[in-house]
């Protein structure tokens, strides 16, 4: 009986189901490309293919876009071109932000999506808002996994006219991967109003896809005798500047290095890189912990962030999903910094990813300058995909990031999933397993997880399981709990009013109840009620919640330095309110408010933000994140403050400025960081970063980095 209800369940989400064929266009071939300078005005595009008919997800779905959409499509040897025709009144266009690679979510944009391999599974994305800022994105597990922070080579530019705005975009073909000999590529095109909440799509789209879904895209065809020419970039740097450490007088400091990329077919991709430099990433926030275990902070460094949607295991890539990061046997911030995040040399490493048929690919291996001086780290991952959504895959890893150690792991994850159940809903099954191998450790130290998944837009569920043994150590992952069984799930209703201001309102309950797995019994328990979570079609929000917590602590828990909580059983409920006006304004605010009791006292926090928009080029934002704690043991605030204050010259040229300041450690943070796009792939940056100034001293910071680097790439 189990086999035959396993094999009808693998039969399903194997097969194909029926569906109806989805619209194309056919791409048109110049000779002469267009100039891009952000008008649509050259005689080339009438010649181009035409995408004209849009259709509102949002608010109404199904109906007509409200305003008439252009999008044109042309292409050479070595490029594809697009010109965005967006009709509006102009003086109604919303649109603050010129930079690069910035949040657009609060401006009027377009969106494409190129599923490059036409496997309805994985695309490129890329972004134009009607002042020229650019973004780009790789899309991964069917618009799950969104991964903003890679940047390819490619330019765009727009303008805002009488009729509304227009742009340009090229993007060569070097930038993206694809099936050779592959005509015919997957194209999903978007539009955002934003005054009027208003979303796009050709081809038309449900309100139960995903925002960037790639299975229900469109077609475009014809897209012969393209190339990626010899395939090969490299990208040296020469960075120069000063440097000090705590209590040591500052240095100057002249270094340089290479990274190399070759494209071996259209599809695969190997990098090597010497030397590697991340002076102009962006720092981390800070983060106030009044848990026992450790923060997740996300990957922002160029190199691991290329590529890395392939070495996504079980869970991990589902952004929406809040136990993604409970378990993750490969994590990239391991490497090149030391436990404290600081940054520790990458004297060199080499990485090679891509697609072969169904197969997907990723290779890396890493040599820093950790302080047990190990060979380096080494991590593979091989995905084999079938049927429409689903896959099975392995991983592996070898090295330890948190000891000197020697460690290993090995796992493997099955997938079966369907964006067209009843026509258009989505579900998933997850089932994973993943074994590590630690010298002197034996037993217990494996870890599996169960997950079925239902993300849709009325009604959505998640019910899982996930076993982490006592001795299951990662040594290249992220796991900040071991020893337990974690039973999560939720669901959430989310009705449409229509004909009114609301756009949506969702209520729902999730919980996560952890329990010990060797002793048994209940460790930690958290309920979340969502009453009412209300969006606006101003884009304006109002929600009310609650949390239910338990929690049971084995030994004293120092909360802070100065307050110590007693071993015993917590429970504490706490209620939250949210207000958010919608930051498409020029001045916009957010307060979020939750008190309740909290382990043997009580806690109240607030949340303040707020932006202002002070001209088009200038930007303010501020954020106070307040914890007040009275518990029987001692009271204490905790504070952290942060400042933002961007210049944005051009699409080009900008200069941000980020500071934060935290009152347990009573110092200060501070980046600045300039970039100068001179063109694609030739930049410079100027970059000052100080992660501890002592206010006490007349501001004097006690470790900074100031270096100006010039990265120049050199296509071939």
């Amino acid at each position: 009986m189990m086999r035959s209800f396993l094999f009808i369940i693998l039969f399903f989400f194997s097969c194909p189901l029926l569906s109806f064929s989805q619209p194309g266009i056919k791409a048109v071939f110049t000779d002469i490309p267009p100039d891009i300078d952000g008008f649509v005005n050259e005689p080339i595009w009438s010649e181009a293919a035409v995408i004209n008919e849009f259709y509102q997800q949002l608010p109404k779905n199904g109906e007509p876009a409200t305003e008439k959409t252009e999008f044109l499509f042309l292409f050479d040897r070595n490029n594809i071109y697009i010109g965005v025709r967006c009709y509006d009144e102009p003086s109604l266009i919303t649109s603050k932000e010129m930079a690069r690679d910035v949040d657009l979510s609060n401006d009027d944009r377009i969106q494409l999506i190129f599923d490059t391999y036409f496997d309805g599974r994985s695309g490129y994305w890329f972004q134009l808002g009607p002042r020229g800022s650019i973004g780009d994105a790789l899309v991964d597990d069917n618009g799950k996994n969104f991964n903003k922070s890679w940047d390819g080579l490619w330019d765009g530019r727009a303008r805002i006219t009488d009729l509304g705005w227009e742009g340009e975009m090229v993007i060569p073909f070097k930038t993206m991967g694809f099936k050779k000999g592959n005509d015919t590529w997957g194209l999903k095109c978007i539009r955002h109003i934003r005054r009027k909440s208003e979303s796009v799509y050709w081809p038309a789209t449900s309100l139960n896809a995903e925002r960037f879904q790639i299975s229900n895209a469109g077609k475009i065809t014809g897209l012969t005798n393209i190339t990626q020419g010899i395939g090969l970039d490299l990208v040296p740097y020469l960075t120069g500047g000063f440097s000090k450490k705590q209590e040591s007088n500052s240095k100057p400091v002249v270094d340089g290095g290479i990274d190399a990329f070759y494209q071996i077919t259209p599809s695969l991709k190997a990098a090597l890189t010497v030397r590697t430099d991340f002076a102009q990433t962006e720092v981390d926030e800070k983060q106030i912990n009044l848990t026992r275990f450790s923060l997740y902070f996300p990957e922002k460094r160029d190199f691991f962030l290329d590529g890395s949607n392939y070495f996504i295991f079980g869970i991990n890539g589902d952004d929406a999903n809040p136990q993604n990061t409970r378990m993750i046997p490969f994590f990239s911030r391991r490497i090149g910094l030391d436990k404290d995040g600081n940054p520790v040399e990458i004297k060199y490493g080499a990485k090679f990813t891509g697609k072969a048929g169904d197969w997907n690919f990723g290779f890396l291996h890493i040599k820093d300058d950790n302080q047990w001086d190990n060979p380096g780290y080494s991590t593979g991952r091989i995905v084999r995909n079938f049927g429409k959504q689903s896959s099975v895959g392995l991983i592996g890893t070898h090295g330890n990031a948190l000891s000197e150690t020697s460690n290993s792991l090995a796992g493997i994850d099955l997938k079966l999933a369907t964006s067209e159940l009843s026509g258009d809903k989505n579900i998933a099954l997850n089932l994973y397993s993943v074994k590590s191998f630690t010298k002197g450790t034996e037993g217990d130290d494996f870890s599996f997880g169960a997950e079925v998944n239902y993300p849709n837009d009325f009604f959505r569920f998640r019910l899982g399981y996930l076993r982490i043994g006592d001795n299951f150590t990662p040594g290249l992952g992220f796991l900040p709990r071991k020893n337990i069984r974690d039973f999560y799930g939720g669901f959430t209703f989310g009705p449409r009013p229509q004909n009114s201001k609301i756009l949506q309102v969702k209520s729902g309950i999730d919980y996560t109840l952890l329990s010990d797995l060797k002793n048994g019994g209940l460790l930690s328990s958290q309920v979340n009620i969502t009453y009412s979570a209300i969006s606006f079609l101003s884009g304006d929000m109002i929600s009310l919640s609650s949390q239910y917590e338990f929690d049971k602590l084995q030994a004293d828990f120092p909360i802070v330095e100065s307050v110590s909580i007693p071993a015993g059983d917590y429970n504490f409920w706490r209620h939250s309110l949210l207000l958010s006006s919608a930051q498409r304004r020029n001045v916009w605010g957010l307060t979020k408010i939750s008190t309740g009791s909290f382990y043997s006292g009580t806690r109240t926090d607030l949340l303040l933000q707020a932006g202002y928009k002070i001209c088009v080029p200038v930007y303010l934002g501020l954020e106070s994140d307040r914890r007040w704690v009275d518990l029987q043991e001692g009271d204490f605030i905790t504070q952290i403050y942060r400042i933002n204050l961007n210049f944005l010259i051009s699409p080009s040229i900008y200069w941000y400025n980020f500071a934060q300041y935290e009152n347990q450690s009573e110092t200060i943070g501070w980046q600045s960081r300039f970039q100068w796009i001179i063109r694609p792939g030739k930049e410079i940056f100027l970059t000052y970063n100080s992660p501890l100034i002592d206010p006490m001293e007349r501001f004097r910071p006690e470790i900074y980095e100031a270096r100006l680097k010039i990265k120049y790439t050199i296509r071939f």
